[in-house]
């Protein structure tokens, strides 16, 4: 990544480049993504390209938009390396009600700086606005909640939040390639999560906002306001102002790739 591209990266994500690659500095530009960048699945729905790397840069930076982990910790994971930070991809498997999931299905990021090894995770719709200490094992205050890891089968590490597990992180290194095969079910089977509704969420100062489908969800201080949107110019209006995401036409899912849907397209 060049110095022009990390230039229009911290300035996507309103941050100031720090002195040297340190915890300090990396807890600001953490903290300036999470708040800057929503976590969206709005690709998953419409079936236009998922990149990592360079092209996940230019979706956030160029595009104006979100993505999913894969995307956002893919690119954030670079500007990262472009500002001398020891960077590496881990990968980790969700928690469902039964579990952790049996696929390996989220990507998060490994960063060593001088004081400590953090996990760096800006791309889950519940992820901690500041890095965790991947070394400790009592609880971490931070403004989205209380986060908790704790040792897992086979050297993994359980993450959670305010007692909900959220996902079993690897501490093996892998590449941002290792995702391809999940991506391609997340993308296709009627099982996946992210084709049943896009979802956008953007933590702020003081709360949250999310858009599920066509229900919106404000929180405030505490304060939580929940409505449905019932036209295509208001849902395009939420988008834009709430999560920055400028549309023309609304996310709608074509004809399921895999076969199985046979409904064709539709407003959720």
């Amino acid at each position: 990544m060049d110095e022009h591209v990390i230039d229009a990266y911290l300035d996507r994500i309103g941050a100031t480049r720090p002195g040297r690659a340190d915890a300090d500095g990396l807890r600001r530009l953490h903290e300036r993504h999470v708040l800057s960048v929503p976590f969206e699945t709005i690709a998953f729905y419409t079936g236009e390209p998922i990149g990592h790397s360079m092209d996940a840069v230019r979706k956030v930076v160029d595009d104006h938009r979100g993505g999913s982990c894969f995307e956002l910790n893919s690119a954030f994971g670079l500007l990262l390396r472009g500002l001398g930070y020891q960077v590496e991809t881990i990968w980790g498997r969700i928690h469902r009600a039964a579990g952790p999931d049996r696929r390996t299905g989220h990507m998060a990021l490994r960063v060593r700086t001088p004081s400590a090894v953090w996990l760096v995770d800006v791309g889950h719709s519940n992820n901690s606005r500041r890095p965790l200490r991947l070394d400790l094992r009592t609880p971490q205050g931070d403004p989205h909640g209380t986060y908790l890891l704790t040792a897992a089968e086979e050297g993994d590490i359980d993450v959670s939040v305010d007692g909900r597990l959220l996902y079993r992180m690897e501490t093996r290194a892998r590449d941002e390639d290792y995702g391809e095969a999940v991506l391609w079910w997340y993308r296709t089977s009627p099982e996946s999560p992210f084709t049943k509704r896009p979802v956008c969420v953007r933590p702020t100062e003081s709360g949250r906002y999310s858009l599920k489908g066509t229900r919106f969800t404000s929180e405030e201080n505490g304060s939580e306001r929940v409505r449905d949107i019932e036209t295509d110019a208001e849902l395009i209006e939420i988008y834009k102002r709430y999560f920055g995401i400028g549309l023309n036409t609304l996310p709608v899912r074509a004809a399921d790739p895999c076969g199985h849907c046979g409904k064709g397209q539709h407003r959720e």
